[in-house]
């Protein structure tokens, strides 16, 4: 069952959404403008595979026939798109070591038969270690690119960081106080719970939980004094490009030759050079996910 909604996966036998009170529906109803594309695949079993994973991992997905590409993309709703892109990576990473362990198998069967005639053994054994060295290169290739993949979105804004400090701070906070009284009357013999050595134990674990309380509080209005730092750069980042920047600036880089997704990706590597090179290094993680979601936000509908 499924909230239209806040697009959330609840058992059978649930009615209502938990969060904001909708009537659930056995299956969603996509539209483009909700869902955005995931991966593309040029067979359908890849793609039912990685929209099983994604249920698994409660992400909401579905797979569609893309006629102009010929491809089967994987498509999951917008507001889960960061959180599928990093079980895709982990999915992934798992397909192609499988991959990796299959050649090195094969690889290991070969080397117990020989196949080459005496007087060829020493062409037929290089063109099998090319052959193999070049296939592993692939499959290693596309786990880097993979990894890569999941370091992409991860970039967490400074005003968040400062809303779990915040958190983290209240909840060890409370504990640490309320344990540290709890442990104070024990020790002013109000009431006896537990040996000395327990005792000591315990009171040491509720003080750590305090100062770990404070810390995160000092870290939150850091964090907090950082978020205004960073809004500010963000302000003046989007004016410039506003300014500065067309579509046609990216789309310039396209190329006619490649797929719709890979000029997608030349485009985005477009402005971040565009970027960089008007405001210099940037963190790698922020500048990938301000790119994909000024793009968005900007040309997505031109």
């Amino acid at each position: 069952m499924w909230c239209p909604k806040c697009k959330n996966e609840y058992r059978a036998g649930i009615t209502v959404c938990a969060d904001c009170g909708t009537k659930l529906l056995e299956f969603l109803d996509w539209t483009q403008e909700d869902s955005e594309l995931l991966h593309a695949f040029s067979e359908e079993a890849d793609a039912k595979k990685l929209i099983s994973y994604l249920e698994y991992s409660s992400i909401p997905s579905r797979c569609e026939w893309m006629q102009e590409e010929g491809v089967y993309g994987v498509f999951v709703d917008k507001k889960s798109y960061k959180q599928a892109r990093k079980a895709f990576s982990a999915f992934f990473t798992v397909e192609t070591a499988e991959q990796y362990e299959k050649l090195l198998s094969k690889e290991t069967d070969l080397s117990q038969k020989n196949h080459c005639e005496p007087e060829d053994s020493a062409d037929c054994a290089a063109t099998k270690d090319d052959d193999g060295e070049e296939e592993k290169e692939e499959i290693m290739e596309e786990i880097r690119s993979a990894v890569s993949f999941a370091k992409q979105g991860s970039y967490v804004s400074k005003a968040d960081k400062s809303a779990d400090y915040r958190s983290s701070a209240i909840t060890f906070t409370t504990f640490g106080v309320v344990g540290l009284i709890v442990m104070g009357l024990h020790w002013a013999g109000v009431f006896t719970f537990f040996t000395t050595l327990s005792s000591v134990i315990i009171t040491v674990m509720f003080a750590g939980f305090l100062f770990v309380g404070i810390d995160s509080f000092i870290r939150a209005k850091k964090a907090k004094a950082e978020s205004v730092e960073e809004e500010r750069f963000i302000g003046q980042l989007k004016t410039w490009l506003d300014d500065n920047l067309t579509l046609g600036a990216l789309t310039a880089v396209d190329q006619a030759d490649l797929s719709k997704e890979a000029n997608f990706l030349n485009e985005m590597n477009e402005m971040k050079n565009i970027i960089t090179k008007q405001f210099g290094e940037l963190d790698q993680a922020f500048l990938e996910q301000f790119t994909e979601e000024y793009y968005n936000e900007r040309f997505d509908n031109l």
